[in-house]
């Protein structure tokens, strides 16, 4: 007997799919020997300049500093309902090679919410138009930052198409 799911329903799952992941990601803790000296004094501000930086790096398009957003370790990277787990050299491959730079990229009402004393959660959205394509695509977006020496990183990211209403 096949099942055919509403779009309401699809989009259900992968949000819980989603907050499954993130759940997993902020209960494994580092340890305290790779925790940084010192997190940012103010997470908040410290997650929305890196976003700010992000963005206009996604945007430009600077290639080769868009890796540097993520944990030196890599990070967990979930598109459309498809997890992978990629390396900071994957991620360097990826953003230096067969990616395809948007003709426009914006974040759409971020929120970043500290979870503790050196992690931040990102949600919100974003809206991107690929080259050639005659209007921008909605996304929903979710992202777990962790301190590092240098400020804050990127090690989990959960991008999906938002359904149509």
């Amino acid at each position: 007997m096949e099942t055919t799911l509403t779009r309401d329903t699809r989009f259900a799952l992968t949000a819980l799919t989603a907050l499954g992941v993130l759940a997993v990601a902020c209960g494994q803790r580092p340890a305290p020997g790779l925790m940084p000296a010192s997190p940012p004094t103010d997470l908040k501000a410290a997650a929305a300049a890196l976003y700010e930086a992000y963005g206009s790096a996604l945007a430009t398009p600077r290639r080769g500093a868009i890796a540097g957003f993520y944990h030196q370790d890599g990070a967990l990277v979930v598109l459309n309902g498809v997890s992978r787990r990629l390396t900071r050299a994957e991620l360097e491959a990826k953003y230096q090679g067969a990616w395809s730079p948007p003709a426009f990229f914006a974040w759409d009402a971020l929120a970043f919410d500290p979870i503790g004393p050196a992690e931040v959660i990102v949600t919100g959205g974003f809206r991107w138009q690929s080259a050639g394509r005659p209007d921008t695509v909605p996304y929903i977006y979710a992202a777990l930052l962790v301190a590092v020496d240098s400020g804050l990183a990127i090690i989990f990211e959960h991008e999906t198409i938002r359904p149509s209403p």
